[in-house]
């Protein structure tokens, strides 16, 4: 009986010490990631009419050595025009009911910067989870924007961008930038100036700054370009009053140039997949697509669900153009989409090059549907320009008795 009491003691005595054991870890691990926790409103930003850039540029600033959660409780924020940097190993946490405003026609930048060139120059590490960005239309659009330089491994998580494009083009504009996830978010309506309507919500671009959406003074340019973007699972639809289109629906991805010909490479390795896409703006413009990329390697475009509901069609929906006289574009995938009531007056994907001889190597385009009532439109149009392999795209005409 003593036997076994002793063998009872040793044994409790054996789980309290891996009990012990198991804090030690968890507690080195908490302080190997060194986390910071910082409520904005502890920390003097405010739910009122008064601008919080300064508040928050206090707070980011403040908080330099750890990684930093900066969590926003519920309430609506306002900003104003000027630019917010942002630093390395941070996460904006937004409470249900949290929002960023701005209004009367200013446009607050949170910047990414690059003190150096090259794929490192910038900033790491930025997550923004459950934000809402809303621009105000009264007296002007207000607008926020991504501003990215050089930036690597920039996730937004179930974010919502509702009619806060800049009038000029872009919510989140990745400029020579890489590893950058956008997953179940939401973009709604665009207001765009008069000959921005091309603009789309991620400008997937190069460091440049004619590229840039906001310049800072001490960032440095190479003209790289973005590589591994990454969108799923988003919606890009109108803003809607009275069940019709006041703005329509932001130009989801692209970007329309290349820098010094292509030397530094071009814009490759975008994945977009799952995603849903309503009414678009109809732009009749042939050198244009709701989707368009100028220059691109390894782009996939896989199991979305385009479709329109109160607008009619474009002229071309997704437009691949290579304007490089040897620089050699491959690898497009664009399979397994939905369109539905589309109806283009041109194409739904056109294939073109600015130099005939110079073709688009390995594209794919299948398993695609359409559905339309409309008369009949190509689906694929590459002028001789693309070596295709196409199958299984299926077209559903549904004639209105």
């Amino acid at each position: 009986m003593n036997n076994s009491r002793g063998q009872a003691r040793v044994f409790l005595s054996i789980i309290e010490l891996l009990a012990t054991l198991l804090t030690i870890l968890v507690v080195s691990e908490y302080s190997a990631n060194a986390n910071t926790f910082v409520n904005v409103q502890q920390e003097g930003m405010k739910v009122s009419n008064q601008s919080n850039n300064l508040q928050l540029q206090k707070i980011i600033d403040s908080h330099t050595k750890d990684f930093t959660t900066v969590y926003i409780p519920k309430g609506v924020y306002q900003f104003s025009k000027g630019a917010i940097l942002l630093h390395s190993n941070i996460r904006f946490e937004f409470a249900q009911g949290a929002i960023f405003e701005i209004s009367g026609a200013q446009m607050c930048s949170f910047s990414y910067p690059s003190p150096r060139k090259g794929y490192d120059g910038g900033i790491s590490n930025v997550t923004w989870s459950n934000a809402t960005f809303k621009g105000i239309d009264t007296n002007g659009q207000g607008a926020f924007v991504q501003s990215m330089n050089h930036a690597k491994q920039v996730t937004f998580q179930n974010c919502t961008f509702f009619n806060s494009e800049d009038p000029r083009g872009h919510d989140l504009d990745l400029d020579g930038s890489h590893n950058i996830y956008v997953q179940n978010c939401t973009f709604i309506g665009f207001n765009p100036k008069a000959t921005f309507e091309y603009k789309e919500a991620i400008q997937i671009d190069y460091s440049d700054k004619l590229a840039m959406s906001n310049v800072l003074q001490d960032d440095k340019y190479d003209d790289l370009p973005s590589y591994n973007v990454f969108i799923s699972g988003s919606k890009f639809l109108p803003l809607l009053k009275s069940n019709q289109i006041e703005y329509y629906a932001p130009n989801p991805i692209g970007e329309h140039a290349t820098f010094q010909n292509g030397k530094t490479g071009v814009i490759h390795d975008v994945y977009f997949s799952n995603n849903d896409v309503m009414d678009a703006r109809p732009r009749s413009d042939k050198n244009s697509g709701v989707i368009n990329f100028t220059g691109i390697s390894n782009l996939s475009i896989r199991n979305n669900h385009f479709y329109n509901i109160h607008t009619t069609g474009p002229f071309n929906y997704i437009r691949i153009f290579n304007p490089l006289k040897s620089y050699v574009v491959q690898h497009i995938d664009i399979s397994r989409n939905e369109f539905v009531n589309i109806n283009p007056t041109g194409q739904y994907v056109l294939i073109s090059s600015a130099f005939p001889g110079n073709v688009t190597k390995d594209v794919t385009i299948n398993g695609n549907l359409v559905i339309s009532a409309a008369k009949f439109t190509p689906f694929i149009n590459n002028n001789g320009n693309g070596q295709l392999a196409h199958a299984n795209n299926q077209i559903i005409n549904v004639v209105s008795e």
